[in-house]
């Protein structure tokens, strides 16, 4: 009898350790969109829309900010100007169909309509845990579903 605890209790710590090391399962749309990786994404939507530079700093990686500073500099333009062009290519309604975690890091799936434009954009959002945060990172846009 002991030893089948043993054993049971030893192939729980196995399949434990093979869950995280997996990562998360990927979650989808209706998950997806409820998820805190999904709340920063739209946070970062908002502000940029909103040309609300302090608000953009909260939801990207520090290194971002230096970025957008350096960018606006190079370009002889304020940071918030640059923001707001980000919020000109950023689609007007967004919505996340999906997502999948790896530990400290995440994809967001989005589709996303711009006014005026008869098909969606499909993006892939990547996030990375900063600080404790989930903070957006780089994204990559479409006309086709990835």
């Amino acid at each position: 009898m002991r030893r089948f605890l043993h054993l049971t209790l030893a192939a729980l710590f196995v399949a434990a350790a093979l869950s995280v090391a997996a990562g998360d399962p990927p979650k989808g749309g209706g998950d997806a969109a409820k998820s805190p990786q999904a709340n920063v994404y739209l946070a970062w939507v908002k502000a940029v829309k909103a040309g609300d530079l302090e608000a953009w700093k909260k939801v990207v990686p520090a290194e971002a900010s230096k970025q957008i500073e350096a960018q606006a500099k190079e370009m002889k333009k304020k940071p918030k100007d640059v923001l707001e062009f980000l919020g000109a290519m950023t689609p007007d309604e967004n919505k996340v169909t999906g997502l999948k975690v790896d530990g400290s890091k995440a994809t967001l799936s989005v589709t996303g309509k711009t006014k005026g434009e008869p098909k969606p954009s499909y993006g892939n959002v990547e996030m990375i845990q900063e600080g404790g945060a989930w903070k957006v990172g780089k994204q990559s846009w479409s006309d086709k579903p990835q």
